[in-house]
């Protein structure tokens, strides 16, 4: 009876057990068809999303179980735009397109291969499609032991830009995947952006002129060098203020001419300062195998509660199609380092000081130019009929800043703050205003004098800043507790005078 009945009772709970486990799965196959049937027959699209910066745009899934916040964040050098399918259990699907300023050096296949490799996947299937003016290279790709699909596929776009676009699905639903790939790729649209040509344009011209003719105090011809070699430094001071504690900084910038060996940073020593910026550079004459190039130091100083100072050295060609750039900062986050070199091809290569050290690999397009550069490109505009145009900073950490510079009025100038009206009244010939489009709304309003030199800078970040340009007695009257370290800068940068006492000992 005994044995009977626990034989019979356990039946009974395997039975029921049974029972349990079929409605877990009953139940899980209700939700699961749910979701293929939701997410398959109500993919509906949003509106086209701009990113005016591009001259693109593009729908993506929203409603019915997808969520997107319908706009492009920079991040990373690129612009990302997503859209997510929240089945109640979790995100089942996701949609992102990116928009890269830097298009990646290897080909597609290369990439699929790479995206494989990095899902543990393998690749079921590639090929092309066509979207709007160009071509999409795509592939399948599956990993076999768990329900996981991703579609991905990517597309060079003029001015070395990339266009990548990614759909992953975990639910073995595949035809949702290539539904969505498929909707978004039939939603691109692309129109040539008037405003980036017109920077590649203005950054031709600013390569085919060179530096040198840009600036009064840099001769053009070599056979003027010896002659006139004291008037070869070009130095700009600027006094930092804010609007609650006046004059708080300061910045300088020494441009100069030099002939030169190749600059050879693994002699560089790391954490020394601005010294440790430069390496034992050898002068040579205009008979050796040196190239005369341009030489520019930067520095400035934030003193008070945020201290901060940044130091940057930077050697180049006349038409900066090779350049070498590294700088550092500290402050009260600590040190950190960045260099930067840009070969004759367009390579650039940026190695961030650690640790860990760091390094990325770029191909630069024809709109970009560098920071330490980027004065060049008001002169240049107002000498084109360029008002307006959109290029890519390269920053001193290595990073691409997405940049509209216009031409405009004093009297436009209406959004300054009662900081800025003084400065604002004042009779100023050019004026400029800069907006860096990274979406932090960060700006900057140029003024220049009619030597075409910077006046003053009036800088919208979290708080306002105003730069006037200024003498160096004033920058060692001002911070005493940085004047030695100025001035030796300023010694150790005598272009000119390096290169005479050189000449003299021959």
């Amino acid at each position: 009876m005994i044995t009977e009945y626990m034989s019979s009772s356990y039946e009974t709970k395997k039975y029921g057990a049974d029972k349990i486990a079929l409605l877990g799965l009953f139940i899980a196959s209700l939700v699961m068809a749910r979701f293929i049937i939701v997410s398959r027959s109500a993919i509906v699209l949003s509106e086209p999303i701009v990113l005016e910066y591009a001259g693109l745009s593009v729908s993506v899934p929203v409603g019915n179980g997808w969520r997107s916040e319908k706009q492009w964040k920079y991040q990373d050098n690129a612009f990302n735009l997503s859209s997510y399918f929240d089945s109640g259990s979790g995100v089942t699907a996701l949609a992102h397109c990116r928009y890269i300023l830097t298009a990646a050096n290897a080909s597609a296949d290369v990439m699929f291969g790479e995206k494989a490799s990095a899902v543990g996947g393998v690749i079921a299937k590639t090929g092309q499609t066509q979207a709007d003016k160009f071509t999409i290279d795509w592939a399948h790709i599956k990993k076999q032991e768990i329900l996981f699909d991703t579609l991905f596929g990517t597309a060079r776009l003029p001015n070395n830009r990339q266009l990548d676009i990614e759909v992953f699905q975990n639910t073995g639903d595949t035809e949702l995947a290539e539904m969505v790939f498929e909707r978004i790729v039939e939603s691109l649209e692309f129109k040539d952006n008037e405003l980036l040509e017109a920077g590649s344009e203005v950054i031709a011209e600013i390569k085919s002129k060179g530096i040198r003719s840009f600036s009064p105090y840099l001769l053009a011809k070599e056979a003027q060098i010896e002659a006139d070699l004291d008037d070869q430094t070009k130095e700009d001071f600027f006094l930092i203020k804010d609007s609650e504690s006046g004059v708080i900084g300061f910045a300088m910038d020494l441009m100069g001419l030099r002939f030169v060996n190749r600059l050879d940073f693994s002699k560089v020593k790391q954490n020394d300062g601005l010294e440790g910026l430069q390496t034992e550079v050898s002068l040579a004459g205009p008979s050796s195998d040196a190239q005369l190039e341009i030489h520019t130091v930067s520095f400035y100083y934030i003193q008070g509660r945020h201290q901060r100072e940044q130091a940057a050295f930077f050697q180049s060609s006349d038409n900066f199609d090779e350049f070498i750039w590294k700088s550092e900062i500290s402050g009260i986050a600590g040190r950190r380092g960045t260099e930067i070199a840009v070969d004759k091809f367009g390579q650039m290569t940026v190695k961030r000081l650690g640790p860990p050290d760091k390094q990325s690999n770029y191909r630069i397009g024809p709109a970009v130019i560098p920071d330490i550069l980027s004065e060049l490109i008001f002169s240049q505009m107002l000498d084109s009929y360029h008002k307006k145009i959109l290029v890519d900073i390269i920053e001193a950490e290595g990073t691409f800043m997405p940049t509209r510079i216009s031409r405009i009025e004093a009297e436009e100038d209406g959004s300054l703050q009662a900081f800025y009206k003084k400065a604002a009244e004042q009779d100023f010939p050019y004026v400029f205003k800069v907006e860096f489009l990274d979406g932090r709304g960060f700006s900057q309003q140029v003024y220049l004098d009619n030597q075409r030199q910077i006046s003053k800078i009036l800088l919208q970040q979290e708080r306002p800043y105003l730069l006037e340009r200024t003498r160096l007695k004033d920058v060692v009257a001002q911070f005493p507790e940085r004047a030695d370290y100025t001035l030796k800068i300023l010694e150790k940068n005598k272009f000119s005078q390096q290169y005479r006492q050189q000449k003299n000992n021959q």
